[in-house]
Parts: structure tokens; C-alpha cells; sequence
């Protein structure tokens, strides 16, 4: 099937991921965001804190265009039906506005916190995305799999965008069949081109349907110094390669044990855009160009976390 070929504007292709803040804080940050000229943004939803729906519902009433979208909502921590209703209030405030972002996280986590099993995550996700979508295009859902049973009806129906998050073939595979588009985390664009994106064309061709888009996050810092850039990469990478499915992504995609385990300068390279604003900005370019549909960028301070995120907005904003 062909792909989407909709022409969009460079603010529409390239948002904002915001980190997870106090609901007061962040509403307020989100407000700034659109005042800078920013589209849309992400904001991740952490195991610990499921009321995202909930922050970005008093952001709408605060916000009048910014497109906001979850990366994203731990499956495990709501019922579909619930999402539904609440992803349905959220859209009836602002309509359109909103990106459900949905993704597995940690099976572990789900099991000992919430009590769900997950023991094949990616099948979970595909009988949840497919009652989540019955119940928000049809305003009704009566499904019975291995998973969930429901037989529900709601007051309304819309059709939000159900985006998954990805970093193995299967989940782009997965995405490309059944939902709206894949948010991949630090995967570098040759995996993106070479994996993922075959992956969910595969998906989206047995599906019969065009391949949707894939949102790359990226990681960006204000500097022109590249000691300074691969010492805050280093700490902020750090974390990612004690985590398996972040550990295979990366084998996937190349790298060495080696480069994984020390967090290698040519690692951080690939998954760092760093300079000053013109240099970051023809970066952004070129990834577009190599053929990612849309970018998400994620600030990896240097100094002033505050002053660096309003700087990034602005220069989105700008584009």
C-alpha cells in the first residue's frame, strides 16, 4: 500500500517532549510552549503517575491550539474503557488536540504493582488498541479475546490518533498494522530506515493499509563543545543499556557489547544533535530528509534546564 503522503509543515513534523512535571508546573510550562509557537507535544506518563489524561485536560482548558500527546500511557495502569472515557472528555474540551501514545512499559512492573500479566506484551497491546479503538471511532466495544472482555457502550465517539511505542521489529510491525503511527525511543536513524521502517511497512501491507508514521525522539543539547556534549550524553544515556529491550535495540542496530556497556563516544554521536541552533536546526533537517515522518525532541541540559527548554521551544517554534 502506498504511505501517507500528506504534505506538512516543518512545525507540524517536529514537536516538543516534555518531561513529566507537578500538575501545576506542567500546565504551566505547556502554556509557555504554545506561546513560543510550538505544534505538539509529548509528555511521558510514568508508571507511578497515571492521571496524565487528567494534567493534559486542565492544559487544554489553558492551552487554545496546542496539540498534546501522551508517551506514554502504561496500558496496564487502565482498563480501555476508562482511557476511552477519559480520552473522550479530553477531546470534547479540545477537539482534535489530542495523540494517545501507548505503550507495555514493564511487564514486571505491571505484574507487581497492578496484578496484570503480560507475559506476551505485544499481543496485550494489540487487544487493547483494538478495544480502544472500537470504543473511540464506534462509541462501543463488544470484544472478547484472550485479554479483555468487554461489552460497552459510551455517550461519544471521535477518532484520536492510537500511536504505540516501539523499539523492536515486531512492535514497528505491530504499529504498522494497527495503529496510527510508532513512537520510537532512542533508536538511531539507521535502525529507523533499515528496521523499523521495513517493519512497519510490512505490517501495514498485510493489514492492507498505508504504512503510518514514525515519531523519532531525539536528543538535543546547546553546545558547540563535543567534550561537553559526549559528558552529558554519557550521563544521560547511562541508564538505557542495564535495560534489555534497549540492549537488543542497539545490538540491532549495530553497535558492539563495548560501545553499549561504556556508552561509547560513537554511541552518543548517533543519538545526540548538539551545537548551537543553526547547526541543530540543519540536523533536524537532514533526518527528516532521509525519510523519518516526524521528530520529538527531548532537551539534554548543559547548564539552565529552563532557559534551554525555552530555547528549544523558540527554535521550533521558528521553524
Amino acid at each position: 500500500m502506498e504511505e501517507n503522503t500528506k504534505v506538512r509543515s516543518l512545525q507540524e513534523r517536529i514537536g516538543l517532549s516534555v518531561v513529566p512535571a507537578d500538575p501545576a508546573t506542567l500546565v504551566a510550562r505547556l502554556v509557555e510552549i504554545e506561546g513560543a509557537g510550538v505544534d505538539h507535544i509529548w509528555v511521558g506518563g510514568p508508571p507511578w503517575n497515571p492521571d496524565l489524561l487528567t494534567t493534559l485536560t486542565a492544559a487544554a482548558m489553558r492551552t487554545t491550539h496546542l496539540k498534546l500527546g501522551t508517551a506514554i500511557v502504561q496500558i496496564f495502569s487502565r482498563h480501555p474503557v476508562l482511557l476511552a472515557q477519559q480520552a473522550l472528555s479530553l477531546n470534547a474540551l479540545a477537539p482534535g488536540r489530542l495523540r494517545l501514545g501507548l505503550g507495555t512499559s514493564s511487564p514486571e512492573f505491571a505484574k507487581s504493582v497492578y496484578g496484570v500479566e503480560m507475559e506476551r506484551p505485544l499481543s496485550y497491546l494489540r487487544e487493547y488498541t483494538q478495544v480502544l479503538r472500537s470504543l473511540l471511532y464506534q462509541g462501543e466495544a463488544h470484544y472478547q479475546g484472550r485479554y479483555f472482555t468487554t461489552d460497552a457502550s459510551l455517550h461519544a465517539s471521535a477518532q484520536l490518533p492510537l500511536l504505540i511505542a516501539t523499539l523492536g521489529p515486531g512492535a514497528f510491525r505491530l504499529a504498522g498494522e494497527v495503529a496510527d503511527g510508532a513512537l520510537s525511543v532512542m533508536c538511531p536513524l539507521p535502525y529507523l530506515l533499515n528496521t523499523a521502517l521495513p517493519a512497519m511497512r510490512a505490517g501495514a501491507d498485510a493489514a492492507g493499509r498505508p504504512r503510518p508514521p514514525v515519531v523519532a525522539h531525539v536528543q538535543v543539547a546547546f553546545t558547540k563543545d563535543r567534550a561537553t556534549a559526549l559528558q552529558i550524553g554519557r550521563q544521560a544515556m547511562s541508564v538505557y543499556h542495564t535495560r534489555s529491550a534497549y540492549r537488543n535495540m542497539f545490538v540491532a542496530a549495530g553497535f558492539s557489547q563495548q560501545e553499549i556497556d561504556t556508552v561509547s563516544d560513537s554511541f552518543i554521536e548517533s543519538l545526540l544533535v548538539f551545537g548551537d541552533e543553526s547547526k541543530i536546526r540543519d540536523r533536524l533537517l537532514e533526518l527528516l530528509e532521509a525519510g523519518i515522518d516526524e521528530l520529538t525532541l527531548g532537551l539534554v541540559p548543559v547548564s539552565d534546564a529552563n532557559q534551554e527548554g525555552i530555547q528549544l521551544a523558540r527554535l521550533i517554534g521558528q521553524l
